[in-house]
């Protein structure tokens, strides 16, 4: 038995190579599609950042840059697995790396996925370690990222953005957004009808301009962290703000009926039923106008 195991040592060693620290290697895909008016766009990848920009119509167009950095004993890393397939309107891009066998040393393995697509298309994007920016745009957008940064600009329609470890910014936005990041702040500006924001730890920062309504409850949530939301004068809401360890400060020139307290305030602004509902667990809270 011990001359088995180490003979299977030595053989697995004799298959090892050995590479010099700063040694890379990179790989690129590309891949343009046809497709209709308004497409649907897959994007996974484990590792790696993702960016959407905006492109003529009747195209989606992706480039994957696949970079792998080894130093030390090593196997040959294994090829990644890509996917660039289309269903009709529906197209999916897949980047995933798939590791190596390492003894003495280390591997890092990066993808970068740009995807071109037209102004109107439905995206859902997913990266396990990296960041996302969309450009301008309209349609249905889900944005995933186990840790990484979230950006996204002027887009028209359902945003939903999720980061495990991060900030998201979301500037210009007209339509709903969902927004949770469990550990990074939360800046965000547009027309909202729905909106829905939580942070556990960060500061937030929201801008409703002229135009929005609630449809449907708004919650602003920030589990240790300052929170400044500036709405719109004519913003028809029942406001329901606390913070259990901060000061609340409102800077509103119009009259809000019901109670208010050091840390509270619940009353309607501009005859509202439907609740604004604004929470810190720690920091300040201030409500102002946003023009």
């Amino acid at each position: 038995m011990r001359f088995t195991t180490l003979a299977a040592a030595l053989a697995v060693t004799a298959a090892l190579t050995t590479s010099h620290a700063g040694d890379a290697s990179a790989r690129v895909w590309e891949k343009t599609w046809t497709v209709g008016a308004k497409p649907v766009v897959h994007v996974n990848t484990n590792d790696g950042d993702v960016t959407v920009v905006r492109a003529g119509t009747g195209t989606v167009h992706t480039r994957i840059e696949y970079k792998v950095r080894v130093w030390g004993w090593h196997s040959e890393p294994r090829e990644p697995l890509i996917e660039l397939s289309q269903n009709g309107d529906d197209i999916k891009i897949t980047g995933r790396e798939r590791g190596s066998v390492v003894v003495f040393g280390g591997m890092t393995e990066e993808f970068t996925i740009l995807v071109e697509v037209p102004e109107s298309c439905d995206l859902e994007l997913q990266t396990g370690d990296g960041s996302i920016e969309v450009r301008p745009g309209t349609g249905s957008l889900q944005a995933r990222t186990g840790d990484g940064h979230i950006t996204v600009a002027g887009h028209r329609g359902e945003a939903q953005l999720y980061t495990g470890d991060g900030g998201i910014d979301a500037d210009d936005i007209d339509g709903s957004l969902s927004a949770i990041t469990t550990d990074g702040r939360v800046r965000v500006s547009g027309r909202f009808d729905r909106l829905s924001l939580r942070t556990g730890d960060g500061s937030m920062t929201v801008s409703a301009r002229r135009g929005s309504k609630l449809v449907e409850p708004w919650d602003v949530t920030s589990g240790d962290g300052s929170v400044t939301m500036r709405i719109p004068r004519d913003l028809a809401a029942l406001l329901d703000a606390s913070t259990h360890d901060g000061s609340l400060h409102v800077d509103l020139p119009v009259d809000v009926s019901g109670g208010m307290t050091h840390h509270t305030l619940r009353g309607e602004l501009n005859g509202g039923k439907t609740p604004l509902r604004m929470r810190t667990g720690d920091g300040r809270l201030t409500l102002a106008l946003s023009e």
